[in-house]
């Protein structure tokens, strides 16, 4: 994939409202391919998360009421953890999923993602994150995960041209 087109796709993070954020962007490449890179946990590995912080999928029991665990490097050494359980898995449109970090255990999201299927064999993710507070919702922002994000799905495109 080319920088030109990495350009015109980049990821939009937005706050609707005080206590969600809304992640947006378009891949060259169609829904059944960007569900497949979110449900394989091989591939997932490759693409979740920043360049200089390695994601590992240590569990993922992909269905309603599963339970899910990825696992990546802290800045002095220790195991940071993600992990939550599946709240609503549709392939390859939905899935819906709690979120919770190690870091700061007890504050937990909903986080919502909806694959849309475009023309030209292209697809648009949409993923809401909803907190139970503005403080929760500000300190997921100021935790450095719009870099993460917007990374990974840079790594995402270059998965998905690879597989196309």
């Amino acid at each position: 994939m080319t920088n030109d087109t990495q350009r015109r796709n980049d990821t939009s993070i937005t706050t609707p409202s005080d206590t969600e954020i809304r992640i947006e962007r378009v891949f060259e490449a169609p829904r059944e391919l960007v569900w497949e890179a979110h449900a394989d946990p091989e591939l997932l590995s490759e693409w979740l998360g920043p360049h200089d912080h390695p994601v590992t999928v240590t569990e993922m029991d992909l269905r309603s009421g599963g339970s899910y665990r990825w696992t990546s490097p802290g800045p002095e050494g220790e195991e940071l953890a993600f992990y939550g359980e599946y709240r609503e898995v549709s392939p390859p449109e939905v899935m819906e999923m709690t979120f919770e970090f190690s870091g700061v255990p007890g504050h937990v999201s909903v986080d919502r993602l909806e694959l849309e299927e475009l023309e030209g064999g292209r697809t648009r993710l949409v993923s809401i994150s909803t907190f139970d507070s503005k403080e929760d919702r500000d300190g997921m922002l100021q935790s450095g995960m719009e870099k993460g994000v917007a990374e990974g799905h840079d790594k995402l495109d270059a998965l998905l041209a690879r597989r196309r």
